[in-house]
């Protein structure tokens, strides 16, 4: 290797006689320190690598040098390389405080925590050959920092101690580290109390204050958090981008939007330059928030890495902007970021809300492709995104393959389950999760309720339901929206309008629920009833409601009521009809009757009719006999879906019901000549019955 030439000379020179080397070293020992010292402030590799230095050293007979020996400490450590540097340390004739220091706060901040308690007691009693050194405010600052990486509060305990005692509890830079290291250990009273008795505050501690105040979940503690940031601004201590980047955290919801764009307009005033990493909390803020447009403007304002691009793209798919998220991931994928496996997770919730089989598949393979090991929040989100596409078989897949499973993998199959109409399935992977022992979480019984509502299985509906009794958490919202469904789908109309009474929190769910019930279970008067009393407590209904509502109409014959409620959809609540209301329209006009209206509203549908519009059509024409507009139906339903043996069966049964018995054996030579067949009828009943007084026994206390 090379070396520097004096160096080169001086261990040239040094090969001669050992007189001359040390005439040769005493000459120039003060210069060839100060040499040495300026090789390892170079940096960089070669011959300056701290370990060519440290030979030279020792070559030269300049290790007895305590700064250069220092400086060889500080550059094994920045390497790092903890192990040279205690060798050093060992071979070090002579030390001082700094030398203390170094080794001490380079092992605490390279998890060495064990061996740099160990290095503080020898110094403490008296191994630094003779001297007994007192440890300063940055040797002990430096094991809190320690401590607080680990998260050892008892060790941190103990350094606060050491702090008190030698006197410098004090000093600012040790106030700051002391706040963070119980903010960091989840002791919040404890962190304020350093806080409070720090005689100087630094930006550091006021923003370690805040970062433990936001990353508890208390309301209560998120007010002291704006409270103390406007009290730092009040003082004319400046926030950092740190700072700022830990209040933004607080404002995670669309109602604190004007707060979020209040600290935004601070930070502008103040001219804090926004760097990346606060560039990525302004977008996750405002992500959020639903501040979408605040987003796109600041993404064109900023210089991005791959934590700014992941950032947007999470708060585009966030508020339902999904292909602007994947806009956003083809920019990184052509600018070679390196992106980590969440950027795939948020990718996979848009395909997810897309119902896109084929761009999941792709977004599963490119990851396979590029991680070596796929995270288990990875392959969760895997599993949900091929659930929302209907692909049943490759989400189990992904299940059994998936080594480590957490209860959010297989709540996320039972969900699947649940939401692609295999209750059954459901029911036995929930009874195989019993016997494993593991949780059942609020998301995995509301998807066995839904379950359990898909089949009307009442006798495993009130299980579950005593389960979660039993857990503490039937009177979560969701799960109280999942128990009025679940009754209300039973028949159980008193239990599921206890249930919704009972209620802190009546959600848009739990009124449809209720409103579709009682349309279903001849109870048409309280749905729409129901309906007027959803408006007045202020909750806006939405596309299920009106379906509820309308069937409402159409069975109890209010014509004239129903054609209203259609026309507030679009006029008062800003809703765009789908099929389902126009089946619905179409259904109320034929029950009562009035076919030239029905036609009249077919023809100015602003889409094709689908099967249902002409099925419904079709039932009418059974009801009132009309042969003419039956037949149109029948001729509409068949070229649509010509397997369907429905219409040849109500057509045969409308020419009967007008004594057209030749027209009826004409249906049914044709239905023969077709070789279409009948679907199996199938039926799922039970003979357990449920009143009031059951529901009291699993619900206690409820008025």
């Amino acid at each position: 290797m090379l070396m520097h030439s004096s160096a080169s000379l001086a261990l040239r020179e040094g090969n001669t006689t050992q007189t001359g080397a040390r005439g040769a070293c005493a000459r120039c020992q003060a210069p060839m320190h100060d040499h040495l010292a300026a090789l390892l402030r170079g940096g960089g590799g070669g011959a300056h690598h701290p370990r060519l230095v440290h030979g030279a050293a020792v070559k030269l007979g300049c290790i007895a040098s305590t700064f250069l020996c220092n400086r060889l400490l500080l550059a094994y450590l920045r390497r790092p390389l903890l192990a040279d540097a205690r060798a050093l340390f060992d071979e070090m004739p002579r030390r001082n405080l700094a030398s203390w220091s170094i080794l001490i706060s380079g092992s605490a901040r390279l998890g060495a925590l064990a061996g740099a308690f160990v290095l503080l007691s020898d110094m403490l009693h008296g191994a630094g050959r003779g001297s007994c050194d007192r440890p300063d405010s940055f040797t002990l600052g430096a094991l809190a920092a320690g401590c607080a990486r680990a998260k050892d509060i008892v060790a941190g305990a103990q350094m606060h101690a050491c702090a008190v005692k030698f006197g410098v509890d004090e000093d600012e830079s040790v106030a700051g580290v002391l706040v963070d290291l119980y903010a960091k250990c989840g002791r919040v009273d404890l962190s304020w109390r350093a806080f409070a008795l720090a005689p100087q505050r630094s930006v550091v501690s006021w923003t370690s204050m805040m970062a433990c105040l936001v990353s508890h979940g208390c309301s209560g503690y998120h007010e002291a958090a704006i409270g103390l940031f406007k009290r730092m601004l009040a003082l004319k201590v400046w926030p950092t981008n740190a700072t700022f980047s830990c209040i933004l955290k607080l404002f995670d919801m669309p109602e604190l939007l004007p707060a979020g764009l209040q600290v935004h307009g601070c930070l502008v005033k103040m001219g804090t330059e926004i760097d990346p990493a606060l560039g990525s909390a302004l977008m996750t803020m405002y992500g959020r928030c639903g501040g979408v447009d605040e987003v796109a403007r600041l993404a064109s304002r900023i210089t991005h890495d791959v934590f700014s691009r992941t950032s947007l793209l999470a708060a585009y798919a966030r508020n339902g902007y999904n292909m602007e998220a994947v806009m956003v991931f083809r920019e990184m994928v052509m600018e070679n970021l390196a992106m980590d496996q969440s950027v795939i997770t948020s990718l996979l919730q848009i395909c997810s809300s897309l119902g896109q089989l084929r761009m999941a598949k792709e977004v599963h393979c490119y990851a396979l492709r590029t991680f070596f090991k796929l995270d288990t929040l990875l392959l969760n989100a895997t599993i949900t995104a091929y659930s929302r596409c209907g692909d049943i078989t490759s989400a189990e897949n992904v299940f059994n393959l998936l080594q480590n499973k957490d209860i959010i993998s297989w709540t996320a199959l039972l969900s699947c389950y649940a939401q692609n109409g295999l209750s059954q399935e459901a029911l036995m992977l929930f009874m195989e999760m019993l016997q494993r022992g593991l949780e059942s979480p609020v998301f995995c019984i509301t998807s066995v309720l839904r379950a359990c509502s898909t089949t009307t299985d009442l006798t495993a509906g009130l299980q579950i339901h005593s389960r979660s009794v039993k857990l503490g958490i039937d009177n979560d919202n969701s799960v109280e929206n999942a128990l009025v469904t679940l009754y209300a789908k039973c028949g159980c109309v008193r239990v599921a309008l206890k249930i919704f009474n009972s209620m802190r929190n009546r959600g848009i769910i739990s009124w449809n629920a209720l409103i579709t019930s009682f349309s279903q279970h001849g109870n048409e008067v309280a749905a729409v009833q129901l309906f007027d009393l959803m408006q007045e407590e202020g909750v806006c209904p939405d596309d299920y409601t009106f379906v509820g509502l309308l069937t409402s109409c159409s069975r109890m014959g209010l014509v004239a009521e129903g054609c209203k409620y259609f026309k507030q959809m679009t006029a008062k609540f800003n809703l765009v009809p789908k099929m389902e209301h126009y089946t619905c329209m179409v259904d109320l006009f034929g029950r009562a009757g009035r076919f030239f209206d029905a036609m009249d509203f077919i023809d100015s549908m602003p889409c094709q009719p689908d099967r249902l519009v002409w099925e419904a059509l079709l039932a009418s024409c059974r009801v009132h006999g009309n042969v003419q507009l039956g037949r149109l139906a029948a001729k509409k339903i068949l070229e649509i879906r010509p397997e369907d043996p429905s219409p040849y069966i109500i057509l045969s049964s409308i020419h009967a019901s007008v004594d057209m018995w030749d027209e009826k054996a004409w249906d049914r030579t044709v239905f023969d000549t077709q070789r279409a067949r009948k679907d199996t009828g199938s039926s799922w009943s039970n003979a357990h019955e449920i009143s009031v007084s059951t529901y009291d026994t699993l619900q206690v206390g409820v008025t």
